[in-house]
């Protein structure tokens, strides 16, 4: 199971959340043990204008941002989500570009049995 919200500013995109989606899905499957037909990708876009750090929108400071909640199961390592965070970064860092310092990816753990997949539990 996993599960990824982010949030990237900027206008809604078709290509991008394509591209985004497909480096998710790779990273997902390559470090944190995901799978393909268990991982959901969510991406929403928030206008520059809407989106502040330090109290400046991003529109006055040309630089993108994003923030992204991972829900995994509490089978990932810390070394997993070590290695996901450092090449996700590096990854959406070369897709959208201009990256302001202050990007994060939050990573919580669910423990294995609580969740489902909209399936019973066994």
């Amino acid at each position: 199971m996993a599960i990824f919200n982010i949030k990237l500013s900027g206008n809604k995109s078709f290509s991008m959340t394509s591209c985004i989606s497909k480096v998710i899905l790779d990273m997902n499957l390559k470090y944190l043990r995901g799978r393909k037909d268990f991982t959901v990708v969510v991406v929403e876009y928030i206008a520059l204008d809407l989106w502040v750090i330090g109290g400046v929108p991003l529109s006055e400071q040309d630089k993108n941002c994003f923030v992204m909640s991972v829900s995994v199961s509490d089978l990932v390592s810390t070394e997993e989500k070590k290695r996901f965070i450092h090449e996700t970064f590096k990854a959406l860092n070369l897709i959208v570009g201009d990256l302001h310092p202050d990007c994060y990816i939050n990573i919580y753990q669910v423990d294995q049995n609580s969740f489902s997949y909209n399936r019973p539990f066994n």
